[in-house]
């Protein structure tokens, strides 16, 4: 067996392994290596091999079930995967905005019912943000299962016109074509490892991306100076929230542009021209924006300072020596700068991954499955 046809024999095996459950793969893997070799010893050719075994989309089939699934196996790993993050997309948010909602909402407290007024707020927080949540999260798993529902049954539509192209009837001299019949030539390359994409990476990008979203839209003030003065709390928010208005949609839009980027490299699984250009293109708008949101709106509360010290009186000079240093101008200069070097570097190692280790988008879609 020649090079070239062990790895058709590999290219072959994967497509239909990726197929199926995750438990049936390796002993499948294993079957298919033994029978295809014993084939090819009898007759010394894999196309001739691979020809007769057919299509592995339809060989899959003679290892999965019979019954029908709502979310079948070729999906199922990459639908359980989207659930999780979805879950703690809708979730945590919801938690984090309810308890500092509550927080916020706490009357003024004395030295003695200090403990119980915090966590009697908290409690009340906690019980608004689970039933919330839990509205949240069931309204999303329905839209998620859907979703791949309906994923699911377009495959079996695509796979049924399919077979209807491979029938008896299609096989007539005038319609015979060379892509009226599946050969082992269109078999796409086995996906080398170092080109699958981290799903683990992918997932914490989304959540942060999602909670941070939540927080700036809901809960700005929740980034802010915390100073306590006896029984008083004082907080001096780091954003210009008198220009939110303005600062915020493009704040988001950047965002978001970032969760689009995050969620079709989850998708895709491994690097490949797609997911490419679309880290280029996500990374360079978000450069962009970011310039703007730093360099040009006002996103930076302009009394910063002036405020902090107000809010700590004769304790000032001591206490306040720290934020009298701060900057608005060297502060957005240094984020700025930090994004563009991650952004930039994160783009060079797609870039390089993709050109040294892409597949094709077809094979890339659920590979990692």
């Amino acid at each position: 067996m020649t090079p070239n046809e062990k790895d058709y024999m590999d290219r072959y095996i994967y497509q239909v392994i990726h197929r199926l459950p995750k438990a049936q793969r390796e002993e499948v893997r294993m079957e298919l290596e033994e029978l295809i070799s014993d084939m090819y010893a009898d007759r010394g050719s894999m196309e001739e091999v691979l020809t007769e075994l057919g299509d592995p989309a339809e060989f899959a089939k003679q290892y999965q079930n019979e019954q029908k699934y709502l979310i079948g196996p070729e999906y199922f790993d990459t639908y359980l995967w989207f659930v999780k993050v979805v879950l703690i997309c809708a979730a945590v948010p919801i938690l984090i905005i309810s308890l500092i909602n509550a927080i916020g909402e706490i009357p003024a407290i004395t030295s003695q019912n200090a403990a119980s007024v915090i966590i009697r707020a908290i409690v009340d927080g906690l019980i608004v943000g689970i039933t919330d949540a839990m509205l949240s999260c069931i309204s999303a798993f329905g839209a998620v299962t859907l979703t791949f529902a309906i994923m699911e049954r377009k495959k079996i539509q695509i796979e049924m016109k399919k077979a209807e192209k491979w029938s008896v009837e299609s096989l007539s001299e005038e319609r015979k074509t060379p892509s009226s019949r599946w050969t082992p030539k269109i078999l796409e390359p086995v996906p080398d490892k170092k080109a699958i994409i981290s799903r683990g990476d992918s997932i914490v990008g989304i959540v942060f991306i999602v909670i941070f979203s939540v927080l700036l839209i809901f809960a700005p003030h929740f980034f802010a100076a915390i100073f306590t003065e006896g029984e008083a709390i004082t907080t001096v928010p780091v954003f210009n929230l008198e220009q939110w208005g303005i600062v915020l949609p493009v704040f988001v839009i950047s965002l978001l542009i970032g969760l689009i980027d995050e969620i079709l490299r989850l998708i895709i699984g491994v690097y490949c021209k797609l997911v490419m250009i679309s880290n280029i293109l996500c990374g360079v708008i978000q450069i962009v924006l970011s310039a703007i949101v730093l360099k040009v709106l006002p996103i930076w509360n302009p009394n910063f300072v002036l405020e902090i010290e107000q809010a700590l009186g004769a304790n000032a000079d001591s206490s306040a020596n720290f934020f009298t240093y701060w900057n608005a101008d060297m502060v957005s200069n240094g984020l700025l700068a930090f994004i563009v070097v991650i952004t930039l570097f994160e783009i060079g190692v797609t870039i390089y991954k993709t050109l040294r280790y892409g597949v094709s988008v077809k094979n890339g879609i659920n590979s990692n499955t």
